[in-house]
């Protein structure tokens, strides 16, 4: 069994999702989900992004508003293990506690149904991060699904602009091209890219170039890698796999560049030995075993994205 040696932080997972479309529950005995509480903590992980995604509902903002009441109670149920981040001293709490902290995430804004002016109503319920669009267009971007990327609309300036403003995470996973550079080009701190790999190890339209990799390094963001196999390579993946893209984003981010975004639950498929959550202990084993020194281990596993994260929380 695989030693836990570093704290983990994930910046994707749709665990809330998947609860609410097939059961289960963050306190454990749901072996459908990737992750859970009791999971987590064997695995190291510290901190997990929760992704609320709404793209392809009926009542999107319906249907998000019903994610985020189902995470109260799950939250409510299990204080003793968690710390929702909300603010900066939520954030230090955890960060000087045991708790495993949770950031809620809009994934896509398609719950806000057209009207910037409910952003700060998904603020007010706890959502601290988000994305501006699945792989669809929606009224305020396009993602890497569209055809004809027009960038960013004049209500998608409105909400980015809302987002700074909140202090919220701006994660350009999904984006299109142009939208990817417009948001670049009005933002003024750093942003994520939450779960993505390398388009030059392994050409997909969801992977990233080494342009908006180099883009997203300068702001001070993060590039999560992720455990979907059609964005690793062709065939059966193994976690091994993943390393020729960590050290493309090495190369073309720098040390404080990689990080974590695993996708689980939102995926449906993993490599052969990351089936959930407690594979990632083996993985940054086979980084060490491949010739990685604990420091950079650790800057992936973890420590990348609390650096990112303490410039959105500040003390």
């Amino acid at each position: 069994m695989s030693t836990v040696l570093y704290r983990v932080l994930d910046g994707h997972a749709d665990t809330l999702v998947r609860i609410a479309d097939e059961g289960g529950s963050l306190s454990g005995n749901s072996p459908h989900l990737h992750l859970d509480l009791p999971r987590l903590k064997a695995a190291g992980v510290t901190l997990q992004v929760m992704a609320i995604c709404a793209a392809n509902r009926r009542q999107p903002y319906t249907w998000a508003r019903q994610i985020i009441k189902g995470w109260q109670g799950e939250y409510n149920r299990n204080q003793k293990d968690l710390i929702w981040i909300q603010s900066a001293a939520d954030f230090k709490t955890w960060s000087m506690g045991k708790k495993i902290g949770i950031i809620l995430a809009l994934e896509g804004l398609e719950p806000l149904e057209g009207e910037p002016a409910r952003l700060e109503e998904f603020y007010d319920l706890g959502v601290r991060m988000c994305s501006l669009t699945w792989n669809g267009a929606n009224p305020f971007a396009c993602g890497v699904g569209v055809s004809t990327d027009s960038g960013l609309t004049p209500l998608g300036r409105t909400v980015v602009q809302m987002a700074e403003a909140y202090g919220m995470i701006l994660d350009l996973s999904h984006l299109g091209r142009e939208s990817f550079k417009d948001v670049l080009a009005m933002t003024r701190g750093p942003v994520c890219v939450s779960h993505a790999n390398v388009a030059s190890v392994h050409p997909h339209r969801r992977n990233l170039t080494a342009e908006q990799i180099r883009l997203v390094a300068a702001t001070g963001g993060t590039v999560g890698l992720t455990f979907y196999p059609p964005f690793i390579g062709t065939g059966a993946s193994r976690s091994q796999d993943l390393i020729p893209h960590l050290e493309a984003l090495l190369q073309l981010g720098g040390m404080d560049c990689p990080a974590l975004g695993s996708d689980f639950d939102g995926i449906d498929q993993t490599p052969v030995d990351l089936p959930d959550v407690t594979g990632i202990p083996g993985f940054l084993q086979e980084l060490a075993a491949a010739g990685w020194g604990p420091e950079l281990i650790s800057r992936v596993a973890g420590a990348n994205f609390y650096r990112f994260l303490a410039q959105k929380f500040p003390s």
